[in-house]
């Protein structure tokens, strides 16, 4: 592999040990990738930092390296946790509280911006063309898919590693040559405009659609609905770049000389709905769940305006929203309007990657990414649905 004279430097240790280690791992990845250099990033977004996920290995491998003197030499974004950062309630395990707080001291001491979101465009947006090293599936997907970036899905310890050298190997979708659409998906216009069908799309694309898929008739999504689709597409078929026709920009892809063509219908996502997705329905201890990916201001709003005429809450259910840390003091007005209907704001926190201290008998959710992991991680009960759908399920006017 070629390195530049700067990368030589790292490699020979003489930006010290853990540099040289950390330029070793991603030069091995791409070799193994068949990469022929690196290439520089400018924005690493560290994904695989929750204590339920990582434990005191991953715990003590992040302290060690905040001990040893390493620091980011690029702009660095991290994940949520498994602890709500807005205060401790009770909701999650408090067993893991501990573990989780010396993992976000040690990463802060490296330089991380601590947003704490699964959203980090929108704190910093990409730019066309802009290399990237991000570890979080529906950030890579937005990355690559509306704003024509490029980075791959990379693992927690490589984010790290692109984060302290300021690069990642070149090969796969930093590639022009790797970002070619083989399959053209049409989206039949009987199919409802939410976001409960957004998320059924990107599930069955996920599903069913191999390579990169270019998504040129028949939808007409909002930017929320946009993410939720691109979220449950990354979770079902770890899809990192979906041409959306218009919306992707022309000059971040190519379309290959042979296509595949497959339609969506309204009739063949209802089937597949119900392969996928429980009854909807209040059943038991019932966890009402909105933000995965985290909502941003905007989201939070339009939820704000669905709930205003609802007084509260149904017996015996939770109704959780999740956003992103840095939110914390900033939307208090809209946040105490949820809250006084009962529902709980969290901040920083992904219950994917975390345990609730209650196991609810049935999770409703308007995210396709959330039903796919909370069914495969927690075993959970879980029906999806849209965010008009679930409101009026578990509230009283």
């Amino acid at each position: 592999m070629y390195l530049s004279r700067v990368e030589e430097a790292m490699y020979r240790g003489d930006y010290g040990g853990v540099v040289e280690t950390a330029i070793k791992v991603i030069v091995k990845v791409g070799e193994a990738l068949g990469a022929e250099r690196l290439v520089e990033v400018s924005h690493v977004h560290v994904s695989g930092v929750s204590y339920w996920n990582i434990g005191d290995p991953g715990l003590e491998y992040i302290e060690s390296l905040s001990s040893s003197g390493a620091w980011f030499r690029v702009y660095t974004s991290v994940n949520p946790v498994c602890i709500d950062l807005g205060g401790d309630n009770g909701l999650f395990g408090r067993e893991y509280a501990s573990g989780q707080k010396r993992i976000m001291e040690a990463l802060e001491r490296l330089g991380v911006d601590p947003v704490y979101t699964c959203i980090p465009y929108s704190f910093r947006e990409p730019a066309r063309h802009q290399h990237l090293a991000w570890g979080e599936s529906n950030a890579v997907a937005v990355a690559n898919s509306v704003y024509g970036a490029r980075t791959n899905r990379e693992g927690g310890p490589l984010t790290i590693a692109a984060a302290i050298t300021g690069r990642t190997y070149y090969a796969g979708l930093h590639l022009m040559e790797n970002r070619v659409v083989s399959t053209i998906v049409s989206i039949s216009k009987d199919i409802v405009y939410n976001d409960l069908y957004a998320s059924l799309i990107g599930l069955y694309i996920g599903e069913y659609v191999d390579g990169i898929p270019l998504i040129r008739e028949g939808y007409r999504w909002s930017f929320y609905m946009v993410k939720e689709m691109l979220a449950s597409s990354a979770a079902s078929g770890s899809h990192s770049l979906v041409v959306l026709d218009g919306v992707t920009p022309r000059d971040t892809y190519l379309v290959g000389d042979r296509v595949d063509r497959v339609s969506i219908d309204k009739r063949s996502l209802d089937k597949f709905y119900e392969e996928v997705s429980s009854e909807p329905g209040v059943e038991g201890y019932t966890l009402a769940y909105i933000g995965c990916p985290h909502l941003d201001r905007r989201d939070l709003e339009y939820l704000v305006e669905r709930v205003r005429r609802y007084k509260g809450l149904k017996r015996d259910v939770l109704f959780l929203v999740t956003i992103p840390y840095r939110y914390h003091g900033l939307v208090d007005g809209l946040v105490k309007t949820l809250e006084s209907r009962g529902i709980h704001v969290a901040y920083g926190v992904c219950p994917i990657v975390s345990v609730l201290s209650r196991k609810p008998d049935k999770v409703l959710t308007n995210s396709g990414k959330a039903l796919f992991y909370l069914k495969r991680l927690h075993g959970f009960n879980v029906a999806l649905g849209s965010i008009d759908d679930i409101v009026r399920e578990v509230m009283v006017e």
